[in-house]
């Protein structure tokens, strides 16, 4: 019984390749220029530990002191103005003068509880996302003076009237909030900004982290972000400082709800180590971004995945098997989505928004050891079919060029998937009995073929669902043979797969109906 929720089933895995696990991710290794903080990743995959800052304007008035107007009682702790007073809540601002409780060049948060009438609170300067969280009271733990009506003593006896907001003081229009397990990638964190005031007051994140490039340099931006979800969309605004007088790149991309890869590339106009804004920009109603595994590279016309420094890395062409059985697989004739991919003649890893193209023409993923599968088992796959094959194509199969294949999914015209089957008899079949389904191009699915050995039965599944199912006429044979993907071997023929694979998993076991569901369910909200 599947109990608590939808969950990957790892009893009987044997293989599992997944270029969104960022332990996986494979090729030649990426160097972000992202620095480290206190010897560790948080600046760039958001920890507590981290140097990130908030940039705001705040009641930043050019600089300069400005009159709050006349005072007409301090009462309560509460200031009444005879004029309307500038402030808002969340404001967090300084005294020029000290007196009536106030002391000078102190920060405070304000309250504002009319337009002639504000509190004074205790201010928080945490920057480090922890008390980013919201309360129940529907406040940040930031804002808890606020929150709490706790406000600062205070009395008439020369109040100070000239006030100013200094920029870059946290936790005033925004509020960041380290989301521990919230990241893009499984058991990663996410920065969340929060856009908490209604009152059309931008700000973003900013300084602390500064990325050292070369005059020159093409610069590659990329990282993964999304909106609150009570949003159906939302602007968010990218942008760099590289020093008064030298241009600097800006964009803007629409979020949604969804996770979205984010890549920005520009050539650095000087020498310097230049810093990133980050904007949600101010709206009617609070709302929040998150942004996961920031990445900046040079010198190169593609993204590669995020790298954290401690990710176990394979080697050049390499893809690392998660399930703990090593069975890595080695990448051929990989380029990519375009040769873009290409860099001094080198064929690099083609991992892009977390799966591997594959062309049809002479690309393919073959494990570094064989495997003994027998009796039952599972192959389950999520693709993207990109092109018809003009004969049967291997999608995820065990092979063996002397023999027929032992096992495995196979792409046939018609756009349907087959089992490929060797049997001990030396014949093998790959297309008499296919799934139901006919797979669009262009469109990502999740197919499960199971090997039932007590009944020697097949069973299909598609997107987590029962499709097809029949009786073998004969034995299946079974021996110690490599893994591969994009690629069919049979008679010393090749066969390979046009299109994309993200996830391809093996089960030495036969998965139940409710198993496979499971899977599917766990996995498909990245897609």
């Amino acid at each position: 019984m599947i109990k608590g929720g939808p969950k990957i089933i790892t009893n009987g895995l044997v293989l599992c390749l997944d270029a969104h696990d960022a332990k996986s991710y494979a090729g030649e290794p990426t160097t972000n220029l992202i620095p480290v903080y206190n010897g560790g990743d948080g600046n760039s995959r958001f920890t507590t530990d981290n140097a990130w800052g908030t940039y705001n304007t705040n009641q930043y008035n050019s600089n300069q002191y400005f009159s709050i107007g006349t005072i007409s009682s301090v009462s309560n702790n509460i200031v009444t103005t005879s004029s309307n007073h500038p402030f808002r809540t969340f404001d967090a601002v300084r005294a020029q003068t000290s007196g009536g409780g106030i002391t000078a060049g102190t920060n405070y948060f304000i309250k504002k509880i009319s337009d002639t009438t504000f509190s004074i609170h205790t201010y928080n300067s945490s920057q480090d996302g922890s008390q980013g969280y919201i309360r129940s009271d529907g406040y940040h733990q930031v804002h808890e003076s606020i929150a709490t009506d706790t406000r600062v003593s205070i009395n008439s006896t020369n109040f100070p009237t000239m006030w100013w907001g200094p920029p870059h003081l946290p936790n005033t229009c925004h509020v960041k909030e380290i989301v521990e397990g919230g990241g893009y990638a499984k058991g990663t964190n996410c920065m969340r900004i929060h856009v908490t005031r209604t009152v059309g007051v931008n700000g973003g994140m900013a300084y602390g982290v500064y990325t050292p490039v070369t005059q020159g340099d093409t610069i590659m931006v990329s990282y993964w972000a999304r909106c609150s979800p009570n949003l159906s969309s939302r602007s968010f605004g990218y942008g760099t400082y590289f020093g008064s007088g030298n241009s600097a790149f800006s964009a803007t991309r629409t979020l949604t709800p969804e996770w979205q890869l984010i890549t920005y590339t520009w050539t650095a106009s000087v020498t310097y180590n230049f810093y990133q804004y980050f904007y949600p920009y101010a709206d009617s109603q609070p709302y929040y971004v998150d942004m996961a595994d920031l990445q900046v590279e040079v010198n190169k016309s593609y993204s590669t995945p995020y790298t954290p420094p401690s990710s176990p890395r394979s080697s050049t062409n390499g893809w690392v098997d998660r399930s703990g059985n090593s069975n890595n697989g080695t990448l051929t004739n990989m380029i990519g989505t375009g040769a873009s991919h290409y860099r001094d003649g080198e064929v690099i890893m083609p991992v892009a928004n977390s799966y591997l193209d594959f062309d049809g023409s002479n690309d393919y993923v073959v494990t570094s050891s064989n495997y003994s599968l027998s009796g039952s088992q599972t192959f389950e796959v999520w693709f993207m079919i990109e092109g018809g094959p003009s004969s049967p194509a291997g999608l995820l199969t065990q092979h063996d060029h002397a023999v027929p294949a032992n096992f495995g999914i196979n792409h046939v015209s018609g756009n349907k998937l087959a089992p490929s089957i060797g049997y001990t008899d030396n014949t093998r079949e790959y297309s008499s009995k296919t799934t139901v389904t006919t797979f669009s191009h262009d469109t990502l699915y999740h197919a499960a073929l199971v090997y039932d050995s007590s009944a020697n039965k097949v069973i299909w599944y598609v997107n987590g669902v029962y499709d097809n199912q029949y009786t073998l006429s004969k034995t299946p044979q079974f021996a110690a043979k490599p893994f591969q993907l994009g690629r069919w071997s049979y008679n010393y023929g090749n066969y390979y797969y046009n299109g994309r694979v993200y996830k391809a998993s093996v089960y030495s076991n036969a998965l139940t109906a409710a198993e496979v569901l499971s899977n599917y369910n766990a996995t498909k909200g990245r897609f």
